[in-house]
Parts: C-alpha cells; structure tokens; sequence
C-alpha cells in the first residue's frame, strides 16, 4: 500500500464532501440568519442550571428562550404595560379560573 501526501486525502475527502447529497428526510434551515449580533452573558453555575431546566420545559434551546424573554420584556416596556406576556397570562388564567368558580 502507499502512502497518500496530506494534500492528496485531504482534496479526495473534501471533493466528497462537495458531492455528499443530504436524505430528503434532513430539513436544513438557517433561522439566525436575521439575526447577526451574538450577546455574552455571565451566569453563575446555578443561574444556567435553572434555565436549562426551565429552557427543557419548553423545548427550546437556552438561547431561544433568552431571546424570547428578553424580547417579550422590550416589547413590555416599550408599550409601556410593563407586564410581560407571562405576566398577562396569568392575569387571563386568574380572571378565568375565578369566574368559573
């Protein structure tokens, strides 16, 4: 057997990368396309625990779910309720429960 140079494997491997069809069953989307600007944020060890759980809950990614927190509290704040969604939510389910009772 011989041996191949580096640079050979490595355009026989990227030329079937190139030609590598994905099944139909594979769904490819890039839904953070809109979305360009990244934000760090520091959490203490039990901070991410909690919202991995809560993040679990909801079957989302942890950074969806900040992403849809922080924004729902924007959109809170600019109209000016300052109440978020879960906020008002509550507020219906209450109202609710307590006329059927």
């Amino acid at each position: 057997m011989t041996k191949k140079k580096i640079d050979e494997v490595l355009a026989e491997e990227g030329a079937a990368a190139e030609s590598y069809e994905l099944p139909e069953v594979v769904d490819v989307n890039r839904p953070n396309l809109g979305r360009p600007t990244v934000v760090s944020v520091r959490l203490s060890a039990d901070e991410h625990a909690r919202l991995q759980r809560a993040a679990e809950g909801t079957n989302l990614p942890v950074s969806t779910l900040i992403r849809v927190w922080a924004l729902d509290r924007l959109r809170a704040e600019e109209q000016g309720s300052g109440a978020t969604f879960a906020e008002r939510l509550a507020c219906l389910e209450k109202a609710v429960f307590q006329r059927s009772a």
